[in-house]
């Protein structure tokens, strides 16, 4: 018998060492069963609650391709504690037959009342989460009003480490520290105040931007790696709208959730009656006046660059020149594409501050991707590929089959031998709970062997012409189908394994866009093939932004 192990921490303070006990219980489990190791997953600092664990999603890949016959962990939250995502994969594996086995739990799902243990196993693995949250608000609340930081950096503080003055020490050898208190950076106060007199002054949030990157003043973001440092915008909008520049702090006015299964969050409102406050005159930079003239403009309702659309593009196309998202303006004319550095950051920032048309770049893609996958060599891999999908998922499995007639004869033969006793006298109670019972089982086998017999009505097979003939009218199908776009969009998303980059070249009579990057036409059903080419799709500018 195969077997797959998985192993996981959820924090990089946890134990080097834990993995490396859980997957040694688990090997001794797999000895004793007289079975062999068939793979390994692992996944490290990674919370129970991310169903997007990169292992996590390699082992349930494997398991559907049936690459192992049984899955063991040290204990069942070690496969997550997400309870839908959990009762899901566990569906998928009884389905699969594949078998899971918790060591520590002494369960597994081949028994008869596994169903049950498993799921108050993952209502108690989730409710962990719940009450671990719980607490840690609970302690961050405290520490807010005692005046301490509860996470976080806000331009123009900084804090300071208040050590146990009895000299005690964590679990790693280190002085013990009671809280972060809360200080005024004086540099960047300076900065602060100078905005707020700007903005008091007239001056807009791209003009305040464009004269402190000039000045080559840091921003809030300098030095971090995935942001250019640069003032932009929503940065002074920031700013000049958060209150605690009056000294006036509050904590606890919006709370996380989960947006999805994969893990993506939003935030929502706390009612007024969960919030705290805290004040300080101490953490005062600008004056109560000051902050309800600018305030009233700053909190005013605004309009996102692509007026709150989603397009078919949206967050695939960067700008070449340096590497900035794309975003989506529209006139009473024209729907276009122009870097968001340029627009909202200023000269100093990028210096190509083109359009191209959004409606020439979206079809001109869709019309690269339709002639990518009709080339013959991508239309002969996706066909044999799909084939195998059907004859895997859709294929009558004849050794299924004839186990399940196997067993029905069986259970028709018990239930006869039970009718038999109870017409001797044999006694009534016990024999009908038996009889009861094996009642219930043929049924589900009967059940089984109904859906596995008719597959063979299935489609089990696909030609290169009917494939191709679904192909030709990709571009129009996904322009006109603009009630998915989120997921259209997405799926785009797998066929290019980097974002696109946009450039603009000048020629005599017009400047020419050309859209460049790489192209996976088989991501959607072939994740690891290596297959790409390089796509180049041109345009011109509208002519009312050209030279």
């Amino acid at each position: 018998m195969r077997f797959a192990i998985y192993a996981r921490v959820s924090s990089d303070i946890q134990s080097q060492h834990s993995t490396t006990d859980q997957i040694r219980q688990c090997k001794a489990f797999v000895k004793a069963r007289g079975g062999e190791v068939a793979g390994i997953y692992k996944d490290e600092a990674v919370s129970g609650a991310d169903v997007s664990r990169a292992n996590y999603q390699r082992l349930k890949a494997d398991a559907y391709a049936g690459e192992f016959d049984a899955i063991v962990v040290d204990d069942l939250s070690r496969i997550g504690r997400d309870l839908p995502e959990f009762s899901a994969f566990l569906r998928d594996l009884f389905e699969l037959g594949v078998t899971l086995y918790g060591v520590a739990d002494g369960i597994d799902s081949s028994s008869p009342s596994a169903k049950l243990l498993f799921q108050f196993k993952g209502i108690m693995n989730e409710q962990y989460l719940d009450d671990l949250k719980a607490r840690v608000v609970r302690g961050l609340k405290g520490q807010f009003l005692r005046g301490y930081s509860t996470g976080g950096r806000i331009y123009g503080y900084r804090t300071n480490p208040i050590l146990d003055p009895t000299g005690a020490t964590d679990k790693f050898g280190r002085p013990k520290r009671l809280g972060c208190k809360i200080l005024i950076d004086a540099k960047q106060a300076e900065i602060v105040r100078r905005i707020f007199g700007l903005s008091n002054s007239g001056l807009g949030y791209k003009t305040i931007g464009t004269m402190l990157n000039n000045e080559r003043i840091p921003s809030p973001h300098a030095g971090c790696a995935t942001r250019r440092g640069l003032w932009s915008s929503s940065t002074i909008r920031g700013i000049l709208s958060n209150r605690k520049y009056t000294g006036v702090w509050e904590y606890n006015r919006t709370r996380w959730i989960k947006k999805s299964v994969k893990g993506k969050r939003r935030s929502l409102p706390n009612p007024p009656e969960q919030w705290e406050k805290y004040e300080s005159e101490k953490l005062r930079i600008v004056t109560d006046e000051v902050f309800a003239a600018v305030s009233a403009i700053a909190h005013k309702p605004r309009r996102s660059p692509s007026g709150n659309k989603k397009y078919l593009l949206s967050g695939l196309l960067v700008c070449a020149e340096c590497g900035s998202s794309m975003d989506v303006v529209n006139s009473n004319r024209y729907s276009c594409y122009i870097c968001r550095a340029a627009r909202s950051q200023g000269p100093q920032a990028c210096k190509i501050k083109r359009r191209v048309s959004r409606n020439a770049v979206e079809m001109g893609l869709l019309s690269e991707i339709r002639n990518a996958l009709l080339d013959p060599k991508a239309s002969e891999i996706l066909v044999k590929e799909i084939n195998s999908k059907l004859a895997l998922h859709c294929g009558v499995d004849q050794s299924r089959v004839t186990d399940l007639r196997e067993q029905e004869a069986q259970l028709c033969k018990q239930i006869e031998r039970l009718l038999d006793s109870l017409e001797s006298g044999t006694e009534l109670q016990s024999v009908k709970s038996r009889l009861q019972q094996r009642e219930l089982e043929l049924n589900r086998v009967k059940i089984d062997l109904a859906r596995t017999e008719a597959r063979k009505s299935r489609t089990t097979e696909v030609s290169a012409s009917w494939l191709q003939e679904k192909l030709v009218g990709l571009s129009s199908y996904l322009s006109e189908y603009q009630g998915k776009v989120s997921f259209i969009r997405n799926e785009l998303r797998r066929l290019f394994p980097e974002r696109l980059r946009v450039s603009f070249v000048v020629r005599h009579d017009c400047v020419e866009v050309r859209v460049r990057g790489g192209l996976n036409p088989f991501a959607l059903v072939l994740p690891h093939n290596q297959y790409q080419s390089i796509i180049a799709v041109q345009g011109l500018e509208p002519r009312t932004h050209g030279l």
